[in-house]
C-alpha cells in the first residue's frame, strides 16, 4: 500500500486522466506554422481588361536627363549647360523626374547643386544613375 492511497483501494481503482498539454502545444505549433506560411504566399489575381481598338497612346517624356561628366561639365540632351539652364528646363516641364547620370570620376561638388535644384524646383523628384552614356 502506498501512503497516498486511502486504505482499501488499489491503483486500478483510480480514474484514468488524459494530459492535454502536449496536444495543445502541437495545435499551437500548427497554428503558428500556418500563419507564417500564409504570410509568405502572395495573392494572385489575374484580371483580363478589355482592350480598345480606337484608343490613342499618348506618351510624354516625363524624364529630364542630366549628365555630369568626369571633368565636371553638365550635359542636357548631349549639349553643355549650366545650372541655370537645368533650372529653366525643370520649370518648363512640370511633373518631370530629373535623372542625374553621374560619371564615376565626377566631382561630388557638381552633384550636390543638382540635388538641391531637384528639391527646390522639382519637389524632390530625382533619380541617380552612375553610368554615363551620352
Amino acid at each position: 500500500m502506498s501512503a497516498s492511497m486511502p486504505p482499501g483501494m488499489s491503483p486500478l481503482d483510480e480514474e484514468p486522466q488524459i494530459d492535454l498539454t502536449p496536444l495543445i502545444d502541437c495545435l499551437f505549433m500548427l497554428i503558428i506554422f500556418f500563419v507564417v506560411t500564409m504570410s509568405f504566399s502572395r495573392p494572385v489575381l489575374e484580371i483580363v481588361l478589355p482592350e480598345s481598338r480606337t484608343a490613342k497612346v499618348e506618351r510624354s517624356d516625363r524624364q529630364l536627363s542630366v549628365y555630369v561628366m568626369a571633368d565636371g561639365r553638365y550635359l542636357l540632351n548631349e549639349k553643355p549647360v549650366d545650372l541655370a539652364g537645368i533650372e529653366a528646363a525643370l520649370l518648363a516641364r512640370k511633373n518631370t523626374v530629373l535623372n542625374i547620370h553621374m560619371a564615376g570620376e565626377a566631382p561630388f561638388e557638381k552633384f550636390v547643386p543638382l540635388v538641391d535644384l531637384a528639391r527646390e524646383k522639382n519637389e524632390g523628384r530625382f533619380v541617380i544613375s552612375t553610368q554615363v552614356n551620352p
